[in-house]
């Protein structure tokens, strides 16, 4: 190697560096870079917008561990992941959709995901990764010598607008029958309004009237609400504010003769429709307002060329208007350690041994009353 490549290579090590965020001063104080730095990204998943509000609400009895990329003073990469008991877990929960690095290329990527891989911790926890996205933590976890599980997470449908509606609604016509059915009975009977794909202009008690028609019904009862919890209620409250603040967040609605009877809580972000939470008011199920405002906000979003993400796992009345799926996975990256090796044993063979073991045994009742 020529003494000018050498002298390249030092400076480049010089001026790249990986500095863990442990406390919520300095997390606050890198909020403007990393903001810049995740408006890169194609998703709204990878920026302090999303997971600065996730940390204040959920972050109770654990600790902060956001690992980072610099070169040259610049923020480079942020990984968010928090530590507990001896593991690194991203910073995710069943509110959570996507995680994301913010990076400002695929070398920075590298340098976090290969921190995390080094890092003592005794299991690296990331979900929920899209599939195309795990090839990276993969490979560093394999390098640092980590043994993987691969486990299957979500799978998001999504509305691509890739053609004009009438060819997307071709295919679609008998299945959709009764919703158009519905739908047009439901305008000629009542005094129907919507207000689709729209920017708050008064976002807290919009923000309330939506939280109230989300937990009306069975999500109310069983305690799923964003209100059923108050960490929960903060982390939308605090999202949605961060994302309006930027004129991101999307609500679109469905009043019948002056009430609302459903809702969307999304965010407009890069060509896209990002639906958060939907909900409807169940006491007019028979109108199925639910899916009258579905077709409607779907057909706007091809209008306006929008590709519309339904967020979370796949659900009957998704698959209704889906074009396509985007799969995530749960990846754990366990230490050659004991410990660590024992989990990873449990969680790839014993585990789901005894699955099969337990549903065998569920189902031999069955088989002898017959």
């Amino acid at each position: 190697m020529t003494p000018s490549r050498v002298r390249t290579k030092l400076a480049d090590r010089v001026a790249e560096r990986v500095e863990w965020i442990e406390d919520d001063e300095r997390l606050d104080a890198i909020w403007p870079d990393w903001d810049t730095l995740a408006r890169r990204d194609p998703t709204p998943f990878a920026g302090p917008t999303w997971y600065a509000p996730w940390w204040r609400a959920f972050g109770g009895g654990r600790r902060l561990a956001m690992c980072t990329c610099w070169r040259d003073g610049t923020l480079a990469a942020v990984l968010p992941l928090f530590a507990r008991r001896g593991r690194l877990e991203a910073m995710a929960n069943a509110h959570s959709n996507r995680l994301r690095a913010a990076a400002t290329d695929g070398e920075a990527l590298a340098a976090v995901m290969k921190a995390a891989a080094e890092s003592p911790a005794g299991v690296l926890v990331l979900h929920p990764v899209a599939a195309e996205d795990t090839r990276v933590p993969l490979q560093h976890a394999s390098a640092a010598g980590r043994l993987a599980l691969v486990e299957p997470a979500l799978v998001s449908p999504i509305v691509e607008a890739t053609d004009d509606f009438a060819a997307y609604r071709e295919p679609r016509k008998s299945s959709w029958r009764e919703i158009e059915r519905r739908g047009r009975k439901l305008k000629r009977e009542h005094n129907v309004s919507l207000d689709l794909l729209a920017r708050p202009e008064h976002l807290e008690p919009e923000l309330t009237e939506f939280l109230a028609v989300e937990a009306s019904g069975w999500k109310g009862r069983e305690g799923t609400a964003i209100a059923s919890s108050p960490f929960t209620d903060r982390f939308y409250r605090e999202m949605a504010e961060a994302f309006h603040a930027r004129g991101e967040l999307r609500l679109s609605r469905l009043y019948i003769d002056g009430r609302l009877a459903a809702a969307d809580l999304a965010l407009g972000y890069a060509g896209g429709y990002f639906l958060l939470k939907t909900g409807y008011d169940e006491s007019l199920r028979r109108l199925a307002p639910g899916l009258t405002l579905r077709r409607e906000v779907v057909e706007r979003c091809f209008e306006m060329g929008l590709n519309h993400e339904f967020l979370g796992d796949e659900m009957d009345y998704k698959r209704l208007f889906a074009t396509g799926y985007r799969r995530h996975e749960r990846l754990s990256l366990y230490r050659r350690r004991p410990a660590a090796v024992g989990r990873w044993v449990y969680h790839r063979a014993a585990r789901p041994a005894l699955k099969r073991a337990y549903r065998r045994i569920r189902a031999a009742p069955q088989r002898r009353s017959r």
